[in-house]
């Protein structure tokens, strides 16, 4: 019943897909290139709620905030990575100071230098603020940042092996702008630290510069014309602009009728393929690290009982989810995807099985009679037809074992911050988290005490195994590869065994285009650094891109 309900629903979305374009013309005016160049226009189901690099969290507040700011290091395949805004460091002996010597000449988007001091108030800001984008950086505390002429240094509370990875997630802002723009608040002297002002402005230094936000409407980035860490392609398209449309109907008929360059990759994947099959269109399909989860709050009853967690795990149909929701999908054991720990073999899994979910459930703790009391709650990200799916697909097969539950959507940022307190975190969240830095401890972290409370949807899990910390913490203090590894993948089996929250699978990204449209160059294991739109190309020369920027 729930699948014939479903696929109605897609097959309903499809069908409305196709639907002449008389009726979706209105909303925002023509995207108009500035300068030289195209305008990349760009259809998304998820609303920008900040521009505020410590706080953005969902996929376009990261494209946007990857595009307007910059950081100390840029990803490299094989070293991890490489000089940026930074061009050099030094470690200390005993792997807790790091001094990085800032790139002379570098320009904010308001023409000003970029300075030490502008690097040591930006990660003085992220840890004080304490948003999500700080969750990577509990091995450093304020006091511990400090810079003198063009050197920051920053001192580790303990040698920590994720460090410099994580500084690809660490953006430097501008603190004399910040500055200029303080309002009341909570942090002293600092009042609010800029946190209204950057919530809807632009103070970085990225290739591309705010110049149009309007929340839950649009968001347009122009070329920086200043910008000299990159070369300026002239083929890169001279602004990108997100059309926030929650109606995914209105999405595919807009990039069908070229009123868009490129789709979400979030619209169903029948609608992709059939899009993907019209001349001058092109579908891509991408194997990403990007493991599907649906989180648990593991201090709430009953999810507090292993034998109810296992149960949730074994009614998780993934087959169903990957080959008739989404389309596609790989395989995920235990919250680090293969590529991250390679060979790490004999993770355990929970199989779609009914009859092994009521088994495991009779060993709980919970008679059948109080888990029937409470209606457990998924909240599923509103707007989103495939969470929905999904979030209802294992709805129905929870009730069916006795653990009745419903499906909420939700606001993207009404979840994350749910998350931040026990009591007020959902039962289940479902959400996918892209590999942002090529290192374990980006899941690894929020399986232990360090991850709690954080506004993130892992951040309301609240789980706990002595073992799985005292492992991960072994391979962040160890500087020897082989150490990390087997500490890494030993957290990883511990943990699925323990079964916080369901391992889904790993994404395979869809993206539907225009073919004049050549993006996604390769991210050297740091997704979203394959987003910066100063490496695309859009092929001006195409009749059909020319038409379609007249529209």
């Amino acid at each position: 019943m729930v699948m014939r309900t479903m696929l109605r629903g897609l097959a309903g979305t499809a069908a409305l897909a196709f639907l002449t374009t008389a009726a979706v013309s209105a909303g925002t005016a023509p995207a108009q290139a500035t300068g030289s160049g195209a305008a990349l226009r760009w259809g998304t189901v998820m609303e920008v709620s900040t521009l505020d690099p410590v706080y953005g969290t969902n996929y376009w507040e990261l494209v946007a905030m990857y595009n307007s700011y910059d950081t100390l290091l840029w990803p490299d395949a094989e070293k991890g990575v490489k000089p940026w805004l930074a061009e050099s460091w030094t470690i200390s002996p005993d792997g807790r100071e790091y001094a990085f010597k800032i790139r002379a000449g570098q320009k904010f988007h308001d023409g000003s230098e970029i300075t030490a001091e502008d690097v040591a108030f930006s990660m003085v800001r992220m840890l004080t603020v304490n948003g999500p984008s700080a969750s990577s950086f509990r091995m450093i505390n304020a006091s511990g940042v400090s810079y003198e002429g063009d050197t920051v240094t920053f001192k580790l509370d303990s040698p920590n092996s994720s460090f410099l990875k994580a500084l690809l997630l660490f953006r430097i802002v501008n603190k004399d702008l910040i500055l200029a723009n303080l309002k009341p608040g909570a942090f002293g002297e600092m009042q609010d630290y800029g946190n209204a002002f950057l919530r809807t402005n632009d103070a970085g230094s990225g290739p591309y510069e705010l110049e149009t936000y309007r929340p839950g409407e649009i968001l347009r980035l122009k070329k920086f014309d200043g910008y000299t860490l990159a070369p300026q392609k002239g083929e890169a398209p001279a602004t990108v602009e997100f059309q926030v449309t929650p109606e995914i109907a209105t999405i595919v008929t807009k990039l069908r009728a070229g009123e868009l360059d490129i789709g979400d990759p979030t619209l169903p994947s029948t609608v992709q393929r059939q899009l993907g099959e019209l001349q001058a269109m092109q579908r891509r399909e991408d194997t990403m690290p990007s493991p599907w989860f649906v989180i648990m709050d593991n201090a709430r009853a009953p999810l507090d009982d292993v034998w109810v967690r296992r149960a949730v795990a074994s009614a998780y149909d993934r087959d169903t989810v990957t080959k008739h929701i989404l389309g596609a999908g790989g395989p995920l054991a235990g919250p680090v995807p293969a590529e991250m720990l390679p060979g790490c073999e004999g993770v355990t899994t929970y199989p779609f099985d009914l009859a092994k979910a009521r088994e495991y459930l009779s060993k709980s703790k919970y008679p059948a009679g109080e888990l029937s009391k409470r209606k457990l709650q998924i909240a599923a990200v509103a707007g989103s037809d495939r969470f929905n799916n999904v979030a209802m697909l294992l709805a129905t097969n929870l009730t069916k074992i006795g653990i009745p539950t419903e499906v909420r959507p939700v606001r993207w940022a009404d979840i994350v911050q749910a998350q931040t307190k026990p009591e007020t975190a959902y039962d289940f969240v479902l959400y996918y988290d892209p590999a942002k830095v090529s290192d374990p401890t980006l899941f690894l972290n929020y399986y232990t005490k360090s991850g709690w409370g954080d506004p993130y949807p892992p951040g309301g899990m609240y789980y706990e195994n002595p073992k799985v910390t005292e492992l991960v913490q072994a391979g962040i203090h160890s500087t020897d590869p082989k150490v990390q590894t087997d500490s890494y993948c030993q957290a990883n089996k511990l943990i699925a065994e323990d079964s916080p929250a369901v391992f889904s699978h790993t994404e395979v990204r869809q993206v539907t285009s225009w073919d004049y449209v050549k993006g996604f160059p390769p991210s050297a294991g740091a997704i979203f650094y394959d987003m910066r739109f100063e490496n695309w190309a859009i092929d001006q020369n195409s009749k059909d891109f020319q038409n379609n920027q007249k529209r």
